[in-house]
């Protein structure tokens, strides 16, 4: 499709002043969606285990969620320009730049992938065992009949499925911002925590990790980068350069929203001091607040497992056509990396222990998508440098912070 220059001209006023109404009646809504798609990875179940477990040490670590939101946005934006001048997507390009450790990074997303079917899976669980007070084994299972339809029913290469995405994203926001005000949590204990950087002891270190790799999500990455070159595909060089504009302003919106959302969760966890971190006891502990609260709760969680199960399956897609040695269909991989989380919810292990500890896993998978995105970032393509200097040198900045908190933690862990 060719967009109008007068379209185009349309949309970068609308930050000024082009109202929603007048945006949406323009071809621009047939590309709104690739950061709105990332994002719901960003409230996911694994964002509310670590939310919730982080509201133990009361709002001391909501600046956490702030920081590595500004993280996660920052890295975005890079691998938004870097899909939107080279023309490929990330995955692709490191796939053909390094073939000879493809195995290795095929070995590592795996990983990742299980450590993410985890945390998704989970929260369809829990979500189902809250909601219908069902036993663990009858949630699993209906959990794998969820995860089984979204498979058969999510058409990857359709429009809608972002935009269902943005649905759920609206319906989660509405769930979680529903039960702040029957809290009545301290705010300006929560001024003091988004505003005061501080790390209480080595167990909240955990967290902190835990948070950034649940913000940021080396899987998201790649989502990303993927739906971008997508919604270019066809597109001259200067219609792709001024689709980044958009992108860009669109990352922006998307990525503060979800933040906002995972403050949200932690603010609850906070409020709600005796549910030391844990779904069923949050859900317990909302009963008495309000029954109707606790059920949106539970719905939310559901939601957000659901709507996280739907990125991880095409993020998957993406990731292991540019990796994988071999081809395997998105039924049978899925399956695969199913099974280690149906094995470990069935041993009776806390399922928001295991949450937790899978974003800490994803914070360590996160310097192998990291230091090649700051190599393909200092490389000049057709001669000319892929990003700006100020995007370049908060990468390398931001990517630091990530890789110094991993091996922090790591050395506070032996």
């Amino acid at each position: 499709m060719t967009v109008s220059s007068a379209t185009l001209r349309d949309f970068r006023r609308f930050g000024d002043r082009a109202s929603l109404s007048a945006v949406l009646r323009r071809p621009w809504l047939r590309i709104l969606g690739p950061a709105f798609a990332v994002s719901v990875g960003y409230i996911d179940p694994g964002n509310w285990a670590t939310d919730l477990g982080a509201g133990a040490y009361g709002y001391r670590l909501l600046w956490v969620v702030f920081a590595a939101n500004a993280v996660a946005v920052v890295l975005q934006l890079a691998v938004s320009q870097v899909t939107i001048a080279r023309g490929e997507d990330l995955a692709t390009i490191i796939s053909r730049r390094w073939k000879r450790g493809t195995t290795a990074f095929w070995t590592i997303f795996q990983g990742a992938a299980i450590a993410t079917d985890v945390a998704e899976f989970s929260g369809i669980v829990l979500g189902i065992e809250l909601l219908f007070h069902c036993s663990l084994a009858v949630s699993a299972l209906a959990g794998v009949a969820v995860v089984a339809s979204i498979l058969c029913l999510t058409d990857r290469s359709s429009k809608g499925f972002e935009y269902l995405l943005i649905g759920a994203i609206a319906l989660i926001s509405i769930g979680c911002l529903y039960q702040l005000p029957m809290l009545h949590p301290s705010w300006s204990a929560v001024l003091k925590g988004a505003t005061t950087p501080q790390i209480p002891d080595a167990g909240a270190l955990v967290f902190v990790v835990a948070i950034i790799g649940a913000t940021v999500m080396p899987h998201n990455l790649f989502l990303h980068s993927s739906l971008v070159q997508k919604n270019c595909t066809g597109c001259t060089d200067e219609d792709r350069r001024k689709r980044g504009g958009f992108f860009a302003r669109e990352t922006l919106i998307a990525l503060n929203a979800a933040a906002l959302i995972n403050a949200t969760i932690l603010i609850v966890g906070a409020a709600l001091n005796g549910a030391e971190g844990s779904f069923e006891k949050a859900f317990a502990s909302l009963v008495p607040v309000a029954a109707g609260s606790a059920i949106v709760f539970g719905a939310a969680l559901l939601l957000s497992g659901v709507a996280a199960s739907m990125t991880a399956t095409i993020s998957g897609d993406y990731i292991f056509a540019a990796f994988s040695p071999v081809r395997i269909s998105p039924v049978v991989r899925r399956a695969v990396t199913l099974v280690p989380a149906a094995l470990v919810i069935a041993s009776g292990v806390s399922i928001t222990n295991l949450l937790i500890w899978s974003q800490v896993a994803l914070a360590l998978v996160l310097p192998a998508v990291l230091i090649p995105l700051v190599f393909i970032m200092l490389e000049r393509h057709g001669g000319v440098r892929t990003c700006g200097p100020k995007l370049i040198a908060s990468t390398i900045v931001m990517s630091f912070l990530c890789v110094a908190f991993d091996a922090v933690m790591l050395l506070q862990t032996v």
